[in-house]
């Protein structure tokens, strides 16, 4: 029998996966994970940029006074640790493990609403055992991001102190901020799913469900 149920737990599970995915797809695609000095151009409509860097990409102030923003010139793990240090190889490995396992999670969670089980295991806690996995990826990489600091492209960018764990000139940039929060919702989310389990396995919800009902809202 086709059924779908959504209780209050479901619904704030669903939300607090999604909007996690999301922060980790900004802290993937943007370059703001350290962000330089403030530097003064000759142009009227943009006075002051600022050069980033993330882990997929980067925004340069060019000499001539343009500014130029574009994805890392990666030939994969092979690529110059100069112009990609290897700390950044693994951090863009673990956020994209994370952004992937996320992505799942979010639509076994709306599977969760008409089914409760698979191969004799709960979607649930396969579920959040997925997020954690995700959330420890990410994790890593916001600890694996620091250690590349030291390499001669952030150097150039924040200043010759520039040392892993110390940006120098540089500042730490939102898409950084974004994966942090991001964490902390994906483990949110992994607690919820249990609540969330729970509520769907109430015996009121159970007798709607016997009774023919094709869509159960419960708070």
């Amino acid at each position: 029998m086709c059924y779908v149920i959504i209780t209050s737990a479901s619904l704030a599970w669903f939300l607090c996966s999604l909007v996690a995915n999301m922060l980790f797809a900004v802290a993937l695609v943007t370059p703001k994970w350290l962000v330089g000095p403030t530097q003064s151009l000759h142009s009227s409509s943009s006075p002051h940029r600022q050069s980033s860097v993330g882990i997929y990409t980067r925004c340069k102030v060019m000499q001539d006074g343009g500014f130029h923003c574009g994805r890392f010139d990666l030939d994969g793990l092979a690529t110059d640790s100069s112009v990609y240090p290897p700390e950044w190889k693994a951090a863009m490995f673990f956020v994209s493990l994370g952004f992937s396992l996320m992505s799942l999670t979010v639509l076994l969670t709306l599977l969760t609403c008409c089914r409760q089980s698979a191969f004799g295991k709960s979607i649930h806690n396969m579920t959040a055992c997925a997020q954690v996995v995700a959330g420890i990826s990410v994790m890593l990489a916001l600890f694996l991001h620091p250690m590349g600091w030291g390499a001669g492209r952030v150097q150039r960018l924040c200043g010759p102190d520039a040392e892993p764990f110390y940006p120098a000139d540089c500042s730490i940039g939102i898409s950084f901020y974004c994966g942090g929060i991001g964490i902390v919702l994906t483990f949110a989310a992994a607690g919820i799913s249990l609540k969330a389990e729970t509520s769907n396995m109430r015996s009121h919800v159970r007798r709607r469900v016997e009774t023919g009902s094709k869509l159960v809202c419960i708070p």
